[in-house]
């Protein structure tokens, strides 16, 4: 019998926190294209490249998720793909990037979107 009631607590902590999960997910920012993105980029930064990449002769890209705020500011940059010695030059140059706010319902909205950096040699 404890079993059981064990099992009912661990599925309704499992229920809780699937139905918190789903909610916070429905707040996040819409997501919009990569190309809509740099449509709306009003200033971009390029990231330094990382002199330790440049003296083993590394390159590559990185892509970075940004949330940007209803004023165009970067609140959030989060490196989703790509070689880890460019993570730091990456975040620091998108988080300087400013966008013409997404207007939804006349309103301006947060949105989120990926942004590419290339490193090469």
């Amino acid at each position: 019998m404890q079993s059981i009631r064990n099992s009912f607590k661990v599925l309704g902590l499992v229920s809780v926190l699937a139905f918190a999960t789903s909610t916070a997910l429905l707040a996040e920012a819409p997501m919009i294209t990569t190309a809509n993105a740099m449509v709306r980029a009003s200033k971009k930064v390029t990231p330094e490249f990382p002199m330790a990449a440049k003296q083993l002769h590394i390159s590559g890209s990185q892509e970075v998720q940004v949330t940007v705020s209803k004023t165009g500011d970067v609140t959030d940059a989060k490196v989703l793909r790509g070689n880890a010695m460019f993570s730091s030059s990456s975040t620091t140059a998108a988080k300087q990037w400013k966008f013409a706010p997404l207007v939804k319902d006349g309103e301006p909205s947060e949105f989120s979107a990926i942004l590419v950096f290339n490193y090469g040699l």
